[in-house]
């Protein structure tokens, strides 16, 4: 029965292959469908790109005979000449209409409206003509010099009515012949001829899309047909890779998230790797297990090593107000060693060890942090309780003072300090040895407080 659910298996291979064979069979349709509509595409193209340049066109000539006329007036009507400036800046730098106008002939040069647009371009020259005109009587008005002016200006000569004129006759008649119903008249007809130039590249545009439309059309229905084929296989494939791929990796990630080994789920290639990846990850989860035990704990007495202890206690130190750390020593431990020897010498270090963690609760921790010195440190612990540790140091050197098994009675000094002590001095780690140092001061085999 397992073999026969093994040959069933659907391989990512597999789909993808079939997938292969769809895309290319789809972008051959595709590619021939493109090819058959490209030509009347491009001219369609090349008429809406000819349409939006001259509609771009139309509005820079608009925008630059607004532009104009709103210096020329600004000018006419306060006499600053930055106004001025910036009339002929874009007369004769930037020249918005006159670009424009050129762009438009490209495109109408061979047309019946490019009578209309030349009637604009002969137009536009009567207009600023009569701006210059305009400038020429503000610049009189205020006593300019010949020098300061622009040539096109200089060049420009007042009737001897208007030279007779007063300064502000002049000034008055400069506004007012930029802003007569004249003046207006020939801006209007500008913008109407090159409306008449814009409605007919409209027509064009239109006759060239009705053209093209009935072509495209058939392009689409061959196009929705294969696009239909596409979508149906797409969603076909997606289901395939969801159920295959997606979901089992979904899974997959999970499984690592939780610390869990993975389900043997999916395509054939992912339950052969989830398969490979559970035997992996097994071995080294007894593999690590061992490596961090030996890591944190001391290799003699299975107790908590000093990077524990130190790690442990600035956990504690930084987050936790309710603990106690307690430091012990083994009193004259170095002259047993010397006298009986370092064989007997770790006999004791093992006694030490169990004694302190038979005393001490399962969620204490108790290290050895060097040769013969220990730490504890006592969780959920708060210095009115100080008692309950004087007890338990009592009744551990009570076992270790009885000698049994060739063990030497030895003794314990133990300093204590709490977390919520009064007065705390550096750390609390210092502060404990203080109160280890008073008890061996004091000739050992105790406890004392900070």
């Amino acid at each position: 029965m397992k073999d026969t659910k093994k040959r069933k298996k659907i391989r990512i291979q597999r789909v993808s292959t079939w997938s292969i064979i769809v895309t290319i069979v789809l972008a051959v349709i595709f590619a021939a469908v493109s090819v058959s509509s490209e030509k009347e595409f491009q001219v369609l193209r090349q008429t809406t790109d000819e349409y939006i340049l001259c509609q771009n066109s139309a509005k820079e000539l608009q925008d630059g005979s607004d532009y104009l006329t709103e210096q020329v007036r600004m000018y006419a009507m306060t006499g600053k000449t930055e106004y001025r400036d910036l009339y002929f800046e874009e007369a004769n730098t930037t020249r918005r209409r006159e670009k424009a106008l050129e762009e438009l002939k490209k495109y109408f040069a061979d047309t019946d409206s490019f009578t209309a647009l030349e009637t604009a371009l002969s137009r536009l020259q009567e207009l600023m003509e009569t701006e210059y005109y305009s400038m020429r009587l503000v610049a009189e008005s205020y006593g300019k010099s010949e020098e300061s002016l622009p040539e096109e200006i200089r060049d420009v000569q007042l009737s001897t009515e208007d030279k007779a004129l007063s300064a502000q006759d002049k000034r008055t008649k400069a506004q007012d012949i930029v802003c007569d119903t004249a003046y207006q008249s020939v801006r209007n007809e500008i913008t109407d001829n090159v409306t008449e130039c814009m409605n007919s590249l409209i027509r064009l545009t239109r006759n060239r899309q009705g053209r093209a439309s009935t072509i495209f059309s058939d392009m689409y229905l061959k196009l929705e047909i294969s696009i239909v084929v596409l979508v149906a296989m797409m969603l076909v494939i997606c289901m395939l890779v969801r159920k295959l791929v997606v979901q089992p990796l979904v899974s997959y990630n999970e499984s690592i998230k939780l610390g869990e080994i993975f389900p043997v789920i999916g395509a054939a290639e992912l339950q052969n790797l989830a398969e490979t990846y559970n035997k992996v990850y097994q071995e080294n989860q007894e593999t690590q297990k061992i490596i961090r035990h030996q890591a944190e704990h001391d290799s003699m007495t299975d107790l908590l090593n000093r990077g524990a202890f130190e790690k442990i206690l600035n956990i504690y130190e930084n987050g936790e107000p309710n603990f106690a750390l307690i430091l012990v020593d083994v009193d004259t431990f170095k002259s047993v060693n010397d006298t009986h020897g370092h064989a007997m010498g770790d006999k004791i270090l093992k006694k030490v060890s169990k004694l302190l963690k038979d005393a001490f609760r399962s969620i204490d921790y108790v290290c050895r942090i060097g040769g013969d010195e220990f730490a504890i440190i006592m969780v959920e612990m708060t210095s009115d309780l100080q008692y309950t540790i004087s007890d338990k140091i009592k009744a551990v050197n009570e076992e270790l003072a009885m000698a049994e098994d060739g063990v030497p009675a030895v003794s314990l000094s133990v300093g204590v300090a709490f977390a919520d002590r009064e007065n705390p001095g550096e750390s609390i780690f210092k502060d404990a040895d203080k109160a280890l140092y008073r008890v061996k001061e004091n000739g050992r085999n105790g406890c004392d407080f900070y």
